[in-house]
């Protein structure tokens, strides 16, 4: 068997002082596609943004394709005497380097410039494959026909579902060797969702591995090979796609049978 694309070992980390999740161990074979799914307010995004180095992870590791992307040590245990260097150098981990290395993160709610254009934000999306060929503009327009008659259209501009294309479109020119979406079709409507799931679906197909947030158990199904269930910060449950219930079982394993 194949070394993992990724390989998380006991991964806590939260907001100071509060940890936000705890001990999680997760792994992402190359060309495997996981889903994550469990109540919101869990903590499935904050450790999506602590793979990706936008939070410090606390303790725990993240190795990528074999290399480590965060410092070794827990965090607040480099000291001396009184002194706690970990209060000064906060960052255990750099975002700039986890994007160079290929993990690619498109963020809940399309945090994208405003007043740029769709055919500006695609453009600067290209500097984080440092050399790695991503998607070409030619691909993701064909992927996301909207885009080609959105082109020129400042960002702001642009319907929730437009800006989410645009999210998934410049995450893929960035030539992600893993490519994370945190609930990419939350709060569309059911004529864009659609289309996004399509899309998605393709990206899938190519064989590029993903880690993937959402609530549609449906979608998910499409999507993913291996679903972890997340549950108050910890890691509750793993499965199959096969091994998958519907909405309603899922949620009887997380919350026990309501009726």
């Amino acid at each position: 068997m194949s070394d993992p694309i990724l390989s998380v070992r006991g991964l806590s980390s939260g907001y100071d002082p509060i940890k936000i999740f705890r001990n999680v161990d997760l792994t992402v074979a190359k060309g495997e596609s996981i889903g994550i799914f469990g109540p919101n307010g869990h903590g499935k995004t904050t450790f999506l943004k602590t793979l990706s180095g936008l939070i410090d992870p606390w303790s725990g590791e993240i190795i990528f394709d074999g290399q480590r992307l965060n410092r070794p040590g827990e965090r607040g245990s480099r000291k001396w005497r009184n002194f706690n260097y970990d209060a000064v150098t906060r960052r255990r981990m750099d975002p700039k380097q986890v994007a160079r290395a290929g993990l690619i993160h498109v963020q809940q709610g399309n945090l994208l410039f405003p007043e740029l254009t769709v055919a500006e934000t695609l453009s600067i999306s290209t500097t984080a494959a440092r050399g790695r060929k991503g998607w070409s503009l030619a691909e993701v327009q064909s992927l996301f026909p909207r885009l080609v008659e959105r082109n020129d259209h400042k960002i702001r501009f642009l319907s929730g579902g437009e800006r989410q294309m645009v999210s998934v479109a410049a995450g893929l020119m960035s030539a992600p060797r893993l490519l994370i979406l945190d609930e990419p079709t939350l709060g569309l409507s059911p004529k864009i969702r659609a289309e996004l799931c399509a899309a998605i679906l393709t990206v899938k197909e190519t064989g590029l591995p993903i880690i993937l947030i959402d609530q549609d158990v449906a979608f998910l199904e499409q999507i993913i090979d291996t679903l972890y269930l997340f549950d108050h910060g910890r890691i509750s449950g793993r499965m199959s796609r096969e091994e998958m219930p519907d909405h309603d079982g899922l949620m009887a394993i997380l919350f026990g049978d309501q009726h």
